[in-house]
């Protein structure tokens, strides 16, 4: 996850349906791009529950939504984690809070399996202070 940047461009060898993604550039507020190495882009708005085809990957689903395990988000396949409004676990709220706090706990969860062996060095945003001006 790359923050404050937005979709700038796609790269890859071929087009249309026959082509190979092969990065996904970003770019800050400031116009500034990012090149980032990308074999997979799964862009969601948010808007629509439509899950498209990633029905078909073999999910647990409810009434349109991923099933997670509420502790890591992850979803009946291994790897495949889900958060959002798209996830649903019990007692499950639709709030853009929810939605934060679930990342904050799928990050956590994939850490070991993207760089396994790698401390992951966790900090409350309120131990930093405030920065001297």
């Amino acid at each position: 996850m790359v923050i404050p940047y937005q979709l700038h461009a796609l790269h890859g060898d071929g087009h249309g349906d026959g082509g190979t993604l092969t990065a996904v550039e970003v770019a800050d507020l400031d116009g500034a791009t990012r090149l980032l190495e990308a074999d997979r882009l799964l862009p969601f708005f948010g808007l629509s529950m439509d899950l498209g085809p990633i029905a078909a990957w073999g999910l647990d689903l409810e009434r349109s939504h991923v099933a997670v395990t509420p502790a890591t988000c992850e979803t009946s396949v291994p790897g495949i984690f889900a958060i959002g409004d798209v996830a649903t676990y019990p007692g499950k709220l639709k709030l853009i809070l929810q939605g934060f706090s679930e990342a904050a706990m799928a990050a956590h969860a994939i850490h070991p399996i993207a760089r396994p062996g790698t401390a992951l060095h966790f900090e409350y945003s309120t131990s930093k202070g405030v920065q001297a001006a």
